[in-house]
């Protein structure tokens, strides 16, 4: 009796639900998915290009890091703990249109680029897109996931899926776009740069259906102190620290993974080189769709296990430049860094008040944006001394040690917490 009266006021429940609010919420779920895809998407576009846009402006492989570095140390870091919160005040809609236009107007500076300084601008304007936008769109995923499910908790699996699946599916799309254009468009400095721009404006007409206000709690705005629910303070360090391990991978793949694999590989296909990465962040996307049966500890221990091997065959790729090696190392981290992502997103996504959301994905981005800076910076200043090749290595080997040593740790928290 007891289930048959639970299934009764569930299906009651759903009866009650306004069809037009669904559809609505709908909308604005697929709308907060592709805006995060296109700007993902444009932010690792030029990682396709950092070789051509070398040779082109003479720059060096430090410079070459910072490129890709200095964004995200400058911009996205301190815009994240500004931005963070606000969209629980403000609204999502407006972070996410303000972001789509900063990101758009990075696009126009890199077409029309003549020395390095305009590089780096229009790098900065990229990482204001990703500062305002990011936190906001997550959050409008959650907001409206109801549109997708009427369980509570199954619905935020999905829009933690759904977020790790636009963010990782834009960053592998987007160099793969750029390698290809690049590669074989007639104009390989403009094109990449003007399609994109084309779907920043169809990403940001679609945001328009995105609520305004509707879901803010919040009763004022203030920086974010980088506060997390209490139901995870014990077990988000590990989180956090698995989160760092697995975006550093990423940010320093992303700023030199083209151009390693052409010079272990000696080709200079842009087509191929992106794809190396594409390769990486495509394997990412595709295991966080298995990861969602998985619980949040086996992603984890899982994921950093398949870093570790990942980045280790990096390893021997350089000594023994073999394309074999390169391709089991591309996909092993891509593995690592999804089972990571996926897992450690979706036990922060259900664990956080709806009020409280866009402060603490600010937090978890904060937290991945310092793996995508500083691990790369440091490979840019030891190339100095030992080379692009082998300075990827030194730091590869650095960090496949450290996710040895997390293994451990994260289940020794998970036994502490009882779970």
């Amino acid at each position: 009796m007891t289930g048959l009266s639970e299934n009764a006021r569930t299906v009651a429940g759903l009866a009650c639900i306004d069809p037009r609010q669904v559809r609505a919420q709908r909308r604005a779920f697929v709308a907060a998915a592709l805006a995060l895809a296109v700007l993902f998407a444009g932010n690792n576009l030029p990682s396709a290009l950092y070789g051509l846009l070398r040779v082109e402006f003479g720059y060096s492989a430090l410079v070459q890091t910072l490129l890709y570095a200095v964004p995200v140390v400058l911009v996205v870091l301190p815009g994240l703990l500004v931005f963070g919160t606000l969209s629980d005040v403000t609204g999502r809609r407006g972070l996410i249109a303000a972001g789509l236009v900063a990101f758009g107007a990075g696009d126009v500076l890199f077409i029309t680029a003549d020395d390095t300084g305009w590089l780096f601008a229009a790098r900065l304007l990229q990482g204001l897109g990703i500062a305002l936008a990011s936190a906001a769109a997550t959050a409008t995923l959650s907001d409206t996931a109801a549109g997708v499910s009427a369980d509570r908790v199954e619905g935020q699996k999905v829009a933690a899926l759904t977020a790790t699946m636009s963010i990782t599916g834009g960053l592998a799309a987007g160099p793969l776009l750029g390698g290809a254009l690049a590669q074989y468009a007639p104009d390989p400095r403009v094109v990449p740069f003007a399609v994109h721009l084309g779907l920043v404006a169809v990403a940001l007409a679609v945001a328009w259906c995105i609520p305004g206000k509707g879901q803010a709690a919040a009763r004022q705005w203030r920086i974010a102190r980088l506060k997390v629910p209490e139901g995870l303070r014990r077990s988000f360090p590990e989180i956090a620290s698995a989160e760092f391990l697995a975006w550093a991978v990423l940010g320093v793949f992303s700023a030199v993974i083209a151009t390693l694999i052409g010079t272990i590989l000696r080709t200079g296909n842009l087509a191929v080189t992106a794809g190396s990465l594409t390769l990486m962040i495509g394997a990412s996307a595709a295991v966080q769709l298995a990861a969602r049966r998985l619980g949040p500890l086996t992603a984890q221990w899982a994921g950093l296990s398949a870093l570790a091997t990942g980045l280790s065959l990096l390893v021997v790729t350089v000594a023994t430049r073999t394309v074999a090696f390169a391709v089991l190392a591309m996909i092993g981290s891509g593995v690592g860094h999804g089972l990571v992502f996926a897992g450690s997103l979706s036990e922060v996504t259900v664990a956080t008040p709806a009020r409280q959301r866009g402060a603490v994905l600010g937090v978890v981005y904060f937290v991945n944006y310092l793996g995508l800076g500083f691990p790369v910076i440091g490979v840019g200043v030891l190339s100095l001394w030992l080379g692009l090749v082998q300075a990827t290595s030194a730091v590869s080997v650095a960090i496949a040690v450290l996710c040895s040593l997390l293994i451990p740790w994260a289940f020794r928290v998970r036994v502490a917490n009882g779970s």
